[in-house]
């Protein structure tokens, strides 16, 4: 019997940030600006004051946050200037105006976290039969009401400081001057290729000469660009106060000229949106879910975001002792994967739409539960799906995530997403969601679908707090690989010590032993490892009965801010595995 995953003793742990505080790796794409100064030599930046961050999937959305910032915005802000950037320069997987945000925020003033719910319902008119029959096709019907932009709207009103017009600049000069396709980009306009020749504003959109564009080609995103000005208008030319003109850019999109030529689009091409669905719509500010973790507190976004199965996941491994083991070791792999199957056991059987099904919260994150859950591992053999919710049933790939620190003490953790889609909708430029194709077609199932129903929505970043204040903010994409990447940057960082670079920089595995998000909703029963796993791992989690599969899957991107104690010193974290990625520092003296 393998006797290294005993329970932990609580006399024998010290804080990780004793042993290593902040250790950085090999900062790849990361851009630290140092009193004007640009310098690519690390992640961490020491000062006598508190310093802002911003690190994203994209340098030109970072450079957008950092814009924001130092003309003296807050995290809330700079968070909608990313978000609004990355609309332009990565539109295949989030869109400020086409798609759906969970957040978490710090507000200095008052000490408290808060979660943004900004996800929206699916359209009226929608029937699971009709559904069904067309849920392996691309188009309309794929589309949930978009709620990242009302989401937007709520946290400038209630954080922000800055006028519309100075948070979406950068995104309208992207969009209308023009910016290089990624990668990344050029890749994903291949893989969506029947969408973007199969509907005609795409194809206009996308097509030069009936050829998609190749990285470093110049795009302009004019449509974008005009419809973001239209917002800035709408916001200008109100009466009133700042509040009143915030109000009339979110009505501008759903009770004016965006909603209306949403649901026109939507009524061409067989989607389930009414203006009734827009018009009704609003974003809700929410209170987080968390669990003590160690030293710090873990927040996560609530049901019907997945972030509840990071959190089950790491309330069941803080009950053993990683102090003899490394973080590569199979000991360690296989305790952290069985806990993450036990999570999403767990997730499978409970979590959906609150408004529609009973999710037992307080029971999922009791520490009677996370007893229990230890009780069902066993250290030399693995599990496989089908495995049981460890309660009672009740039941009746794609995102992107950055994070920005501001000056005064703010933090926004994000994560925000479309799915996968270049279903650009009339003259707007709006890239439209697919998140009907993460609900479930399985009746009684809490997360089937419905109209009117929100989806259970991968999005799920989380922040971390030390005596009251955020030390890690973090977020890892890749659908059902978010809250596994993100348990795995919590363990690097706090068990085993490592920085922001490196916490992003080492392997990553994935789990698929239980129904993704995803249809068809088949577990796969595998064990995914990216390369760099010891070859006495592989061969250890292989003898206790993972089925192991080494460089293929989907191991997300990854962004970290890792911020002092006393937030004298910030790190950033950049995702390594994309020339793209950028994380910036800026200096209190700046």
């Amino acid at each position: 019997m393998n006797n290294h995953f005993k329970p932990r003793d609580a006399g024998c742990w010290s804080p990780w940030i004793d042993r290593r505080r902040f250790v950085t790796g090999a900062a790849v794409g990361i851009s630290v600006v140092m009193g004007g100064l640009t310098s690519r030599e690390g992640g961490l930046l020491a000062q006598e004051g508190p310093a802002g961050a911003v690190v994203s999937s994209h340098r030109l959305a970072t450079e957008a946050g950092v814009e924001v910032l130092e003309a003296g915005g807050t995290a809330a802000d700079a968070a909608v200037a990313v978000a609004a950037a990355l609309t332009v320069v990565e539109p295949f997987f989030s869109s400020a105006l086409g798609g759906g945000v969970w957040a978490l925020y710090y507000e200095v003033d008052s000490g408290t976290v808060t979660s943004l719910d900004g996800v929206g319902p699916v359209g009226s008119l929608a029937t699971l039969e009709d559904f069904r029959q067309r849920v392996e096709q691309p188009g309309m019907h794929q589309a949930n009401v978009p709620g990242a932009w009302d989401g937007w709207m709520l946290w400038l009103e209630r954080y922000g400081s800055l006028q519309l017009g100075e948070v979406l600049a950068p995104a309208i000069r992207l969009a209308r001057d023009g910016f290089p396709v990624s990668a990344e980009m050029a890749y994903y306009l291949g893989v969506d290729e029947e969408v973007v020749r199969g509907f005609p504003d795409s194809a206009a959109t996308y097509l030069t000469d009936g050829g998609l564009p190749g990285e470093g080609t110049i795009v302009q995103l004019t449509d974008l660009s005009n419809t973001f000005q239209a917002l800035q208008n709408a916001f200008y030319e109100a009466d009133g106060g700042r509040s009143e003109q915030i109000q009339a850019a979110r009505d501008y999109y759903y009770r004016g000229p965006i909603a209306e030529a949403i649901v026109a689009f939507s009524e061409e091409y067989g989607g389930y949106f009414t203006l009734e669905d827009f018009a009704g719509f609003s974003a809700e500010i929410v209170a987080p879910i968390s669990i003590d973790y160690r030293d710090v507190t873990v927040y996560q976004n609530p049901p019907n975001s997945q972030g509840i199965a990071m959190l089950l996941a790491l309330n069941t491994l803080k009950g053993y002792d990683f102090s003899g083991v490394g973080p590569v070791s199979a000991n360690t792999i296989h305790l952290q994967v069985e806990a993450i199957k036990l999570a999403f056991a767990d997730r499978y059987a409970h979590v959906g739409d609150p408004a529609f099904v009973d999710v037992p919260v307080e029971q999922l994150l009791s520490e009677e539960h996370a007893e229990a859950q230890r009780a069902r591992i066993d250290p030399d053999a693995a599990m496989a799906w089908p495995i049981s919710s460890g309660l009672d049933s009740r039941r009746a790939s794609h995102t992107t995530t950055f994070h920005v620190v501001d000056q005064f003490g703010n933090a926004a953790a994000v994560t925000t997403s479309i799915g996968l889609q270049f279903l650009v909708v009339g003259r707007t430029g709006i890239h439209i969601n697919e998140r009907n194709s993460f609900f479930s077609l399985e009746e009684g199932n809490p997360n089937v679908f419905a109209a009117g129903k929100k989806v259970r929505h991968t999005s799920c970043p989380y922040m971390a707090l030390r005596n009251g204040r955020p030390v890690i903010l973090g977020g890892n994409t890749g659908v059902d690989t978010q809250p596994q990447g993100q348990l795995q940057q919590v363990m690097h960082i706090v068990e085993f010590g490592f920085g922001a670079q490196e916490a992003v920089n080492r392997p990553r595995f994935v789990s698929t032993a239980f129904p993704p998000s995803t249809y068809p909703h088949q577990a796969a029963n595998t064990l995914q490892l990216e390369a760099g796993f010891p070859d006495e791992t592989v061969a250890e989690l292989v003898n206790r009965g993972h089925e192991v599969v080494v460089g293929q899957g989907i191991f997300g991107s990854a962004n970290v801010i890792v911020v002092a104690d006393d937030g004298s010193e910030v790190a950033v974290g950049a995702e390594s595995r994309t020339a793209d990625a950028a994380g910036t520092i800026i200096s209190g003296s700046s």
